[in-house]
């Protein structure tokens, strides 16, 4: 496994943490804690979408740079 996916892994697992502390705990309340969770699942929503279409991603990129 690449250090770039095992490096998305951990960002993953700890932003999951986070987020999960976040619900359950009464940070909920706290408005730096709101706005902290939102750019953390931003984060991880946009992260998880480059994970899932990495392939074609690249494959698209290489068909650029042929041009």
């Amino acid at each position: 496994m690449s250090g770039f996916r095992k490096l998305l892994r951990w960002f993953h697992i700890l932003g999951g943490l986070y987020l999960g502390t976040f619900l359950f705990s009464p940070l909920i309340e706290d408005p730096s804690a709101l706005l902290a969770a939102r750019i953390v699942s931003v984060g991880l929503l946009l992260s998880g979408v480059s994970m899932w279409q990495w392939p074609r991603m690249t494959r698209a990129l290489r068909g650029l740079q042929g041009q």
